[in-house]
């Protein structure tokens, strides 16, 4: 990977270091400001000598390109995960997958073929996607890729709402935030265990409106993930290149029957539900049996 990034680094550096050196360089620069751009920007600032050196430091740019790795793929599980659940839950829900199909005709026209040319002409168009963003959300919602944890401070408290008890959380110790927990509690989400997109079109004041806090899919504040928005666009783009073109079907039922077949079931039979859910979340927030199904072109 490195023999890909390492030419990539040196060329945005050579190039920041020749627009350093110009005088027409102002404020409304149009120069790309993608995350390496804005690191080797970052880099030239608090380097006053790095514009006349030959090279960057080869420390920076062993942590550069490292973080670059980071970024582009430590999200690389969640999404995959995330992309099944979207196209899953459309799978049980048709009306919500027409009105999907309908946006996406409107947007990037009527022919699914020509999505992917429409988008890289104009990237901007994934902004116009505002329902096939509440359908995320609101998949996300339902089944969060992933949760975190955040270490204690001095003096902090964990209340709970229900008796008003007050947990020490002092040094050592590490908080869990459950995103899963959170948002399926009805007392911040109406019809919490239902798939609605809708509530996400809300407006402030509606009973379905989010409540602010409530959804932690990429947590909040300063320590939230970072590749929120990456992870955001490539659902919207696999969403607006795989929506019209194809329909999803789960095959639980032919993988339950080859699993009795295999081993059959004790007398109180084999857990396939939970909550009610079959495609209940595994392991790294996966869906159980990695989700068996069938595609049909469209």
């Amino acid at each position: 990977m490195d023999r890909y990034i390492s030419p990539e680094v040196d060329a945005r550096f050579e190039m920041h270091k020749m627009a350093n050196k110009s005088t027409e360089t102002s404020s409304s620069d149009p120069r790309p400001k993608s995350v390496i751009d804005l690191a080797l920007l970052a880099y030239l600032k608090g380097m006053p000598n790095a514009s006349s050196s030959k090279g960057m430091d080869p420390v920076f740019k062993d942590i550069a390109m490292n973080q670059m790795k980071l970024f582009l793929f430590s999200g690389h599980d969640t999404t995959s995960s995330t992309v099944c659940y979207v196209l899953y839950l459309l799978s049980i829900h048709p009306l919500i997958l027409a009105r999907v199909r309908t946006e996406h005709d409107n947007v990037l026209g009527p022919n699914p073929s020509l999505a992917a040319a429409r988008i890289s002409e104009d990237p901007y168009l994934l902004n116009q996607l505002p329902y096939t963003n509440a359908v995320i959300k609101e998949s996300m919602r339902l089944f969060p890729a992933a949760s975190t944890t955040r270490r204690g401070e001095p003096g902090f408290k964990i209340v709970d709402p229900r008796n008003g008890l007050r947990y020490p959380a002092d040094p050592g110790t590490l908080i869990w935030l459950v995103s899963h927990a959170c948002q399926h509690d009805p007392a911040f989400w109406p019809r919490a265990d239902d798939f609605l997109s809708e509530r996400w079109m809300a407006r402030e004041g509606d009973q379905l409106f989010p409540q602010y806090g409530a959804w932690r899919s990429f947590e909040l504040g300063p320590r939230a993930c970072i590749g929120k928005e990456l992870s955001m666009i490539e659902l919207k783009i696999v969403l607006c290149l795989v929506a019209r073109s194809f329909e999803l079907s789960t095959a639980y039922k032919e993988l339950d029957t080859a699993e009795d077949r295999k081993k059959p079931t004790t007398r109180n039979g084999r857990v396939r539900e939970v909550n009610g859910e079959r495609a209940y979340q595994v392991g790294k927030g996966e869906p159980s049996g990695f989700l068996p199904c069938k595609i049909k072109a469209v």
